[in-house]
């Protein structure tokens, strides 16, 4: 099926191209979304009427989405709490929607299907770098660090070991210079 493209849709073409895809892609997602008409002469001429018209919507919609890259990077890193085990897998998963909603509390504007997650949800504690696509040509990279109570409290137990050995170290060093003198 011949369709001719109403906006820039991720790769298939830019506006105005005229492209080759499946029938029931066309016809039952391009064409209903207003992001392609069928090609066909009435089309064509129809559309080169209102091709400034769609040129300055798309310009207006890829501004406004540089905008929104702003304050996608002005929110910097994002942290999320989730349930895990102490070896870091979580007790379910964090999926595009909760990082969406983590990202708009710091002050972006994210809708979760704009959230890419190419291999699923986030199953497991760390740091993850997860991209944003507000636009067909605007790509924001944003880091996730994903932490659980278990490991906090796996921290805080490490570090406050690690301060009463060094506590009983300089403890002993002192009974020590004691004992030469």
């Amino acid at each position: 099926m011949q369709v001719i493209l109403l906006e820039k849709v991720q790769k298939l073409g830019n506006l105005g191209d005229e492209v080759s895809v499946k029938a029931g892609y066309g016809r039952n997602y391009l064409v209903p979304a207003g992001k392609a008409l069928p090609a066909n002469k009435n089309n064509r001429e129809k559309f080169e009427a209102r091709r400034a018209e769609l040129e300055a919507a798309a310009a207006k919609l890829l501004t406004a989405a540089q905008e929104r890259e702003k304050k996608l990077i002005a929110a910097g890193e994002v942290n999320i709490m989730a349930n895990a085990g102490v070896e870091g897998k979580l007790f379910g998963s964090v999926t595009a929607a909760e990082i969406a909603d983590a990202v708009n509390a710091k002050g972006a504007d994210v809708d979760r299907n704009e959230v890419r997650l190419p291999t699923g949800p986030l199953r497991h504690t760390g740091e993850y770098n997860i991209d944003v696509q507000l636009h067909a040509d605007v790509v924001v990279s944003v880091k996730v660090n994903i932490t659980s109570e278990a490991e906090l409290a796996a921290i805080a137990a490490a570090e406050e070991a690690r301060k009463a050995r060094e506590a009983s170290r300089e403890e002993a060093e002192a009974i020590a210079k004691a004992q030469e003198q």
